[in-house]
């Protein structure tokens, strides 16, 4: 699995998303774990909410299990969101952390985001709990999720540690911060994407896209869809998206989730695709995502098929 160093820590291409795993079996979720591990997969998304911190118990059920594991991993988490509202305070900030380390069975957190930004936020408070957190060796690097340039600029300004990480929603289907680019001086809609791609390239902050399977829809029944685009209820809508990855499957001996995962990988920001999945046997259909040698006329034609206009 190819890695990148994020401040300092080495972490795969790939993430594997633990969001969805408070109701499965933790033999469940150690399997997948396991299968992460073997495929050079070693970093995983938390956040002190998934589960009302069920998620984070889980992981710290099998890392108390096995002595040997927690060095084998990368663990993130991010905290922010409470019920109702976000809360990037001082306090708030140490606690969750403090109740993430306890539910992880950890002594520390590899990777802290912001998981939403606070129109409240002070960024003293915020440089306050960060520092104190390094100091500690409670965190040892720091980011934000879903924050736009204008509020990275912000809130860097008064921080002592550079956030090295925006984890921004993303997949083949829905791409705003891709197609805001390309529409420039166009009648095209996109969105309010502030150039958030090309700043984060510009300061070397990794993109960690989430989502990166999944199309939302209403059907002409009514009936509103939220789930993978490569399932057999989407492909109707995303019929030629479908058919291409399929097509480019074939060519490439691997699966169509491995190259809707490597079209992802394949963008030269070097971004990072976090894979919510919660059973193994699903996993193992992107071993291959960071291997293929995918073409720049075959990312464009993705793109294109998933119903995105090139100007």
């Amino acid at each position: 699995m190819e890695q990148k160093t994020i401040g300092g820590i080495k972490s795969g291409r790939l993430v594997l998303g633990s969001m969805r795993i408070a109701d499965k079996p933790i033999g469940n979720t150690e399997r997948l774990v396991r299968l992460a591990l073997d495929m050079g997969i070693n970093t995983f998304d938390h956040a002190d909410i998934y589960g009302g911190g069920a998620c984070e118990q889980i992981y710290g059920n099998i890392i108390k299990s096995d002595a040997g594991l927690r060095e084998k991993m990368v663990l993130q988490t991010k905290c922010g969101i409470r019920g109702g509202w976000y809360d990037l305070s001082y306090n708030h900030i140490i606690e969750s952390v403090n109740g993430s380390l306890k539910r992880l069975n950890t002594d520390y957190i590899d990777i802290l985001l912001l998981h939403r930004p606070d129109t409240l936020m002070r960024p003293e408070s915020v440089a306050k709990a960060f520092d104190e957190l390094e100091k500690s060796g409670k965190v040892r690097v720091f980011g934000v999720s879903n924050f736009s340039a204008a509020q990275i600029d912000y809130l860097q300004s008064a921080l002592n540690q550079k956030l090295q990480i925006n984890q921004l929603q993303m997949s083949a289907v829905y791409c705003p911060i891709i197609d805001s680019g390309i529409n420039v001086n166009t009648d095209a809609n996109c969105g309010n994407a502030d150039g958030i791609l090309e700043y984060c390239r510009r300061h070397n902050i990794t993109i960690q896209t989430y989502g990166t399977m999944q199309c939302a829809f209403t059907d002409e029944t009514g009936y509103f869809y939220s789930g993978a685009f490569v399932t057999p209820h989407a492909k109707k809508k995303y019929f030629a998206l479908n058919f291409m990855l399929e097509g480019l499957a074939q060519k490439y001996d691997t699966t169509p989730e491995s190259i809707a995962v490597a079209w992802v990988l394949h963008h030269p920001a070097g971004m990072q695709a976090i894979i919510g999945t919660t059973l193994d046997k699903h996993l193992d259909l992107y071993r291959d995502c960071c291997d293929i040698p995918m073409t720049d006329y075959e990312w464009y034609k993705i793109y294109e098929s998933a119903l995105h206009k090139i100007p």
